[in-house]
């Protein structure tokens, strides 16, 4: 049971994305382009982050948590910023940041989901890997895409001074109270949730009002 459980954590990793990609799709007439984008700038932004986060002393676990938060706040929200604003240019419609917040969310999910399998056969997976990897997978894509609407919400209307550092706020929190309170899964789930609501109704107010605007 707990391989089998390992194995539909990782489909869910994997898939969650992709179906919300063909629906968005499909709903919207959105564009593909911007989550291939996302995917691939991940590539480099989360290699470079990595390798500067094994530099980081892990003997005081608040100071490893605060320091990781930040890295990872200023490089996947930075280097969302730069893409958006510098690379993807022509990519100015309001579905196309939903569509480069899927492709980013899809990245860290892909690498979970990758994980989630290679425990098959170890016996090394915690009981509740399932409901845990499927709570992350769709956390995780709400995340991204709210965060993604907030810097395009800046770019398109020339606020990028304000809402680029608030990205990179809200993910330092989240990133660093997730890994402080790793021991603890129900804390973590109800932090993520109301921390990821919070900024999704942030996100869609942003959305709405790009709406005469791309």
């Amino acid at each position: 049971m707990t391989d089998l459980n390992c194995l539909l954590a990782g489909l869910a990793r994997l898939l969650v994305p992709v179906l919300l990609l063909i629906f968005w799709r499909k709903r919207t007439g959105a564009r593909i382009l911007p989550a291939l984008a996302a995917f691939l700038v991940c590539l480099p932004v989360f290699t470079i982050a990595g390798l500067i986060r094994t530099g980081f002393a892990h003997g005081d676990l608040l100071s490893f948590c605060v320091k990781q938060g930040l890295l990872y706040g200023i490089f996947e929200e930075g280097s969302k910023f730069l893409a958006m604003r510098y690379l993807l240019t022509s990519y100015d419609n309001r579905r196309d940041a939903v569509s480069y917040g899927i492709g980013h969310g899809a990245f860290e999910s892909f690498s979970g989901g990758i994980a989630c399998i290679n425990l098959i056969g170890t016996g090394k997976a915690a009981p509740d890997i399932l409901p845990v990897n499927l709570f992350t997978a769709i956390e995780g894509e709400a995340f991204a895409i709210a965060l993604t609407v907030l810097i395009f919400y800046g770019i398109q209307t020339g606020r990028t001074k304000l809402m680029l550092p608030i990205a990179i706020f809200l993910h330092f929190i989240s990133n660093a109270t997730t890994t402080l309170y790793s021991f603890s899964t129900p804390i973590v789930v109800i932090k993520s949730t109301i921390l990821t609501a919070g900024i999704c109704y942030a996100a869609y107010r942003c959305f709405v009002k790009l709406r005469g605007e791309s």
